[in-house]
């Protein structure tokens, strides 16, 4: 991630970390799944094929040079849901604003707008999609004075596409960023619907306020 302080916060690329342990016959029990789910399968006279999928996180905000990895959930006719479905391509509408590889894990390269599909790979008609956002973030204002204990002030989160190779309106990210002052004696700032961004003074003193967003 890339560190900012008031005119620029953080905007942090989470690498999801997932640790599973199973027993061989899991794991042969998992992939036997997989493998029939992938192609349909009958079970008690009656068919079971995908449906849909859906890909996630929703649409996540990523710094330059950041990395994000985006998951697939199989949707099928019988209700079942298969988390972590891997029987997919995937592409992505802008390679020069971020790129995919064939694991889903999305990297971002320049400030600007991409879609990333994944396609099922049994199915091509199923596909689903999100848009990933390469950009900076910026706090407003950059710099505050608040009186203490009498008084808040309201900071707002903005994506800026400011390297993007086309004109891209800002994003208002202030309710999806997680706020934090470096010093809560001096100040403290809401993450609580509805007073997001909201700071109030504690007492005497200068702080740092930071907004991270995490997908």
């Amino acid at each position: 991630g890339q560190g900012r302080t008031f005119a620029r916060a953080v905007v942090a690329g989470v690498k999801d970390i997932l640790s599973m342990k199973r027993t061989s016959i899991a794991f042969a029990l998992i992939i036997s799944l997989l493998s029939l789910a992938a192609a349909g399968f009958n079970g008690c006279g009656k068919s079971n094929t995908i449906t849909s999928i859906t890909v996630t996180p929703a649409d996540p905000y990523l710094a330059k040079d950041t990395e994000q990895q985006l998951f697939v959930t199989a949707h099928f006719s019988d209700g079942m849901n298969l988390i972590f479905w891997t029987q997919v391509t995937w592409q992505s509408s802008d390679p020069e604003v971020a790129t995919v590889s064939s694991n889903g894990r999305v990297s971002a390269v320049n400030d600007g707008i991409a879609v990333i599909t994944a396609t099922d790979i049994a199915h091509p008609s199923i596909t689903a999609s999100v848009t990933v956002s390469v950009t900076d973030l910026t706090i407003d204002p950059a710099v505050a004075t608040i009186s203490a204990g009498t008084s808040t002030q309201q900071f707002t989160a903005k994506a800026l596409f400011s390297g993007a190779t086309t004109s891209i309106a800002p994003k208002d990210l202030t309710t999806l960023v997680s706020w934090a002052s470096f010093s809560t004696a001096i100040a403290e700032i809401s993450n609580v619907t509805p007073s997001h961004g909201i700071a109030t003074a504690v007492s005497a003193g200068t702080t740092t306020i930071t907004a991270t967003y995490v997908a």
